[in-house]
């Protein structure tokens, strides 16, 4: 089943329907979801496909000239990429063609001169087809670089689409039985990139899928963080470390830099930038600021990532000897709840930009200290519509929320200004709080379908 990806399904049909040559850019990291959307348009419009490997660029070269001949029915052999293409363009002139080379990073990590290859082809045979030509790509870094000012691609791509993870309620299709609080409980370890969504089993508790998937000797994701970045980065272990200091609370540059013994704030910013490029981690501003701004923190932004070194790579040891249902009763559940609850402030703030698309100017966390006026400040959600500033409190707790904590968010709204108040809440709320003038919801508000 197809699950999600409908506005770029629609982009890409959008694509393939115009009535001029089309050359397009698909890419994301592994695991995102780019092959099965690409299956998806090969069947709705009986695309040529194929896929790339490592074998080099004439092992390829016969492999595609293969595909090409059997969609065609035709006993022809091709010598060269540029003869391929010259063929198919001949061919666009009988009925439009759908052309799509997957894992095309693969030829570029093998021939520097690919690129050029494929500039003249578009160039010289291409651009006045019938041709929607499509190259996908895993390697996120190797496709952006190929697609810069004075590379061979340049100011080529008709249109160009990185695919990114799942929100929180797009995954939670992937597991519809589960509670909307195992929902975010699920969407704040696995996360929204669909490989991993897809392999929960709803018909089992959060325990048994963390267990199941990532815990327990030779579990699917057992080692998937490393090989994810062995495959995307040479200094494995010191992506590991900055990782391992973000996780353990370093957010700001020379905390990270401290913490992860690298050598200096220069170079914790370039692996930092690397590991933002890949969507592992992500730079914070705050609310009101601007993107330069100095007032920035470091998260780890996957959620995968996040679980792995929040609980798993710092118990590495003693995960080996212990039971994998003694190790998740012991070292993950009492704090599973608390690292759920800064994921909960995300999916709330994505909620509210969902609910309020045709009106959102800016939403952001808030926070603000002077040592010298004692004053210390944080909202977890700020909001600016047309028409307000809203804060908003975001309680995971198995507590209602009640009068006193809306008397404080009161008192921090005053500070910038705020003339709405919100909560979003686990527990739900106190009688007093019901009655009061603010936004209340719940976690099932999260995933109630009308208002998406």
């Amino acid at each position: 089943m197809f699950i999600g990806r409908k506005k770029e399904l629609q982009m890409i049909e959008r694509k393939i329907d115009s009535t001029r040559f089309e050359f397009g850019i698909i890419y994301g990291r592994r695991r995102i979801g780019k092959t099965r959307l690409l299956q998806e348009v090969v069947s709705k419009h009986n695309a040529i496909y194929y896929v790339a490997n490592e074998m080099g660029l004439d092992y390829n070269l016969v492999q595609f000239g293969k595909v090409v001949a059997a969609h065609f029915d035709e006993p022809i052999a091709f010598s060269d990429f540029e003869s391929i293409f010259k063929y198919l363009a001949k061919r666009s002139q009988e009925r439009t063609l759908t052309v799509i080379f997957d894992e095309f990073t693969y030829l570029m990590a093998s021939n520097a001169d690919v690129l050029s290859v494929f500039q003249n082809i578009i160039d010289q045979f291409l651009i006045e087809s019938n041709i929607k030509f499509i190259l996908s790509g895993s390697h996120v870094g190797m496709v952006e670089e190929a697609l810069a000012y004075k590379k061979p691609l340049y100011g080529r791509a008709t249109f160009k689409l990185k695919l990114e993870p799942f929100d929180y309620y797009e995954a939670s299709s992937f597991y519809p039985a589960m509670s909307s609080e195992d929902k975010v409980r699920l969407y704040s370890i696995f996360g929204g990139v669909p490989y991993y969504a897809s392999k929960i089993d709803d018909s089992k508790s959060v325990k048994q899928n963390v267990m199941d998937l990532i815990i327990d000797e030779g579990a699917i994701f057992e080692d998937e963080i490393m090989f994810f970045l062995s495959q995307e980065v040479r200094s494995v272990s010191t992506y590991g470390r900055i990782l391992n200091a973000i996780a353990s609370g370093a957010t700001r540059l020379n905390e990270i830099a401290s913490k992860s013994g690298t050598a200096n704030t220069g170079t914790t910013s370039k692996y930092l930038d690397v590991l933002m490029m890949l969507g592992i981690v992500e730079k914070e501003t705050c609310f009101g600021e601007k993107s330069n701004s100095k007032k920035t923190l470091y998260k780890i932004k996957d959620q995968l990532f996040k679980f792995h070194y929040s609980f798993i790579e710092k118990n590495r040891s003693r995960k080996v000897i212990m039971e994998s249902d003694h190790f998740f009763d012991t070292l993950i559940a009492p704090h599973l709840d608390s690292f759920v609850s800064f994921e909960f402030e995300n999916i709330c703030k994505r909620y509210l930009t969902i609910i309020n698309a045709s009106r959102m100017e800016e939403i952001g966390r808030f926070w603000y200290n002077d040592a010298k006026k004692h004053l210390d400040i944080e909202i977890d959600i700020v909001m600016k519509t047309l028409e307000q500033l809203v804060v908003f409190e975001c309680k995971w707790t198995n507590t209602p929320i009640n009068k006193r904590v809306l008397d404080e968010l009161e008192d921090k709204g005053v500070y910038i200004k705020a003339n709405a108040l919100g909560f979003f809440s686990k527990s739900g709320y106190t009688e007093s709080l019901e009655k009061a003038d603010a936004l209340l919801y719940t976690v099932d508000d999260l995933y109630f379908e009308n208002n998406k």
